[in-house]
Order: structure tokens, then C-alpha cells, then sequence
């Protein structure tokens, strides 16, 4: 929750928790083969709850560090990043999650 743009706490929460997801995700995208330098990639992003609780578009202000850690794996900036941000919920996962999917340029 620390993620979330509204929440509540001192600066150092929120630095902790975005540099551990920073970190996690570029650990998971550097596990994918091949990982490429795509500057200008779509992304598309499927949220999957565990509950139907929250508003959807509150998840967008969270992604923003694990798309950071997916700019570093690729070792380039995420400004030319079009990100395809849901306006649903995917549907629901027993544990929760969120899938990010990297496609090519996007001309």
C-alpha cells in the first residue's frame, strides 16, 4: 500500500517500498531470454486481485516504480514507454498479481 499515490506515512516508507519493487522487477524482467533495449516498447498491464476491493485506477500510481525496474533490465528510459494501463480488473487471482506484458516499438 505504501505505492499507492494518496497514502499515508513519511517519505521512507514509500522510498523502501519503491526501490524493493524498483529492484524486484528489474530482477524478473532480467530472468526473461533476451532481454532487449527497446526505447519506445508498449507495455500492456493486466491487474489480477485477490479482492474486488479499491479503485482500479489508483493501480496506475503504484506501477510506476516496477516499470522503472523494467526500463533498468533493459538498460534504457522508460519516457518513450507507452504503458497501457486497464480500466478493469483483469479478474481475480488467489494471491494477486499484476502481469506486465513488453511488446516491441511501438510505431
Amino acid at each position: 500500500m505504501a505505492l499507492t499515490p494518496h497514502a499515508k506515512g513519511g517519505w521512507r516508507s514509500k522510498a523502501d517500498a519503491t526501490k524493493k519493487a524498483r529492484s524486484m522487477a528489474r530482477a524478473l524482467a532480467l530472468e526473461r531470454p533476451r532481454v532487449q533495449r527497446v526505447p519506445d516498447a508498449v507495455i500492456f498491464v493486466e491487474y489480477w486481485p485477490k479482492a474486488w476491493r479499491g479503485d482500479v485506477h489508483n493501480m496506475h500510481g503504484r506501477m510506476k516504480a516496477y516499470i522503472d525496474g523494467i526500463a533498468d533490465a533493459m538498460g534504457c528510459d522508460d519516457k518513450g514507454f507507452r504503458v497501457d494501463f486497464p480500466s478493469v480488473w483483469a479478474g481475480r487471482d488467489p494471491v494477486g498479481k499484476v502481469v506486465f506484458r513488453v511488446v516491441g516499438g511501438a510505431k
